[in-house]
């Protein structure tokens, strides 16, 4: 019997034919890519812990768990809180293995740890028209002080789960989305952007 070779990939590789889309004005108004190095495991306390597991996440990744939907950030990588006592540790600097098993180290018994990086699909959007596509799915007021690179929001775009939130900078929005639910996802962004031009980029 032949040897398998499994390799990972992209929920998105058969859907995303790069070129422009919609309008064609001299610069797009939506550019639209898949993220693909990258890390995500969700973070859970439990009862009671919530304290000590910030201490202790402090002491390995010199942030701390924030509440009310922000974002803390270290150097290798995020912390987003997504719901009441539950975090999304995202990076993009380390493998998922480095990031479960430094999570491990500083975690231990205070929380529960799921590996996310093969779960998730991942689209960046960045131009000018980006609140404005967003806009016409996203039941969020894009334009408050809130939507900032300080915040994520755990949402709904065209009745489909997402999670989305800035980059450091504040100038792309990242959208993550339930590896099954990716292609919906993307056939709704690029209808959503055509009116302003959208363009894929691989």
């Amino acid at each position: 019997m032949d040897n398998l070779s499994l390799a990972p990939k992209s929920p998105l590789e058969p859907f995303l034919i790069a070129g422009r889309y919609g309008a064609k004005s001299a610069i797009p108004g939506v550019k639209i890519k898949e993220k693909h190095s990258f890390s995500l495991a969700s973070l859970t306390v439990f009862r009671g812990q919530y304290e000590n597991l910030s201490d202790s996440i402090f002491k390995t990744f010199g942030t701390k768990l924030l509440k009310n939907s922000e974002i803390s950030y270290s150097h290798d990588l995020q912390f987003m809180n997504i719901a009441p006592g539950q975090w999304f540790a995202y990076s993009e600097r380390l493998s998922a293995s480095e990031l479960i098993s430094k999570l491990e180290t500083s975690v231990g018994e205070l929380a529960a740890i799921v590996d996310l990086s093969d779960a998730r699909a991942i689209i960046e959007l960045s131009g000018t028209q980006i609140h404005e596509t967003l806009a016409k799915g996203v039941s969020l007021d894009l334009y408050s002080e809130r939507q900032s690179q300080k915040h994520v929001f755990s949402t709904f775009a065209a009745q489909l789960s997402i999670t989305l939130w800035s980059s450091d900078d504040g100038l792309t929005i990242n959208i993550a989305v339930f590896r099954a639910f990716s292609q919906s996802l993307l056939k709704w962004l690029v209808a959503s952007a055509s009116e302003f031009g959208c363009e894929i980029d691989i």
